[in-house]
């Protein structure tokens, strides 16, 4: 027995050898690459939140130019805190452009509203008046000077008739395009 041992002590050897690969080295090993994956996606963790500490004054920078503009914007917003009271002062605004310009007023509808950010919501209303070519002249220039800001999204223009006269009465329909500083009666 003892012979047969010497003569086959190379293959358990061999036989040893592959065993202490699978069992103990295998593991260590996907165990160091695993680690060394880690220890990369740490790095890129580091490197990333350098890169915002470093880009951490330009940020302010654009914060601060950001507060500048937002008041820069406040003319130009309806500022109602409550949607009826945004809903009141557009539609009398709206309302005495239409008498200014010497319209009729039709219909004026609320039509959507939709929530660009927390504090800015843009609203869209309808408004149908008849008059003659002045007061569709006049209401349009009233719309484009207002402030708050109201812009005209899209028009149409109808009546019997196309020709020179002044006295020719149009159907004229238009949807205006509001926004609403939600956040604060008034910056």
């Amino acid at each position: 027995m003892k012979s047969d041992l010497l003569k086959y002590k190379h293959y358990i050897i061999v036989i040893v050898a592959l065993a202490f690969v699978n069992l103990v080295l295998d593991p260590l090993w996907i165990s160091i690459t695993e680690l060394q994956q880690k220890v990369y996606l740490n790095e890129v963790k580091v490197q990333k939140v350098t890169n915002v500490i470093a880009a951490k004054n330009e940020i302010d920078k654009q914060h601060g130019l950001l507060s500048i503009r937002t008041l820069q914007l406040q003319p130009y917003l309806f500022p109602a805190s409550t949607e009826a009271e945004f809903k009141l002062s557009a539609q009398g605004k709206v309302e005495t452009i239409l008498a200014d310009a010497q319209c009729s007023v039709e219909r004026i509808g609320w039509k959507a509203r939709s929530n660009i950010e927390q504090s800015l919501v843009r609203w869209t209303l309808e408004a149908r008046y008849r008059g003659n070519p002045n007061c569709a002249l006049m209401a349009s220039r009233g719309f484009e000077s207002a402030q708050p800001l109201i812009r005209i999204e899209s028009y149409s223009y109808g009546g019997k008739e196309v020709s020179g006269n002044k006295s020719n009465q149009m159907v004229i329909a238009l949807t205006l395009v509001m926004w609403q500083n939600a956040k604060e009666v008034a910056l």
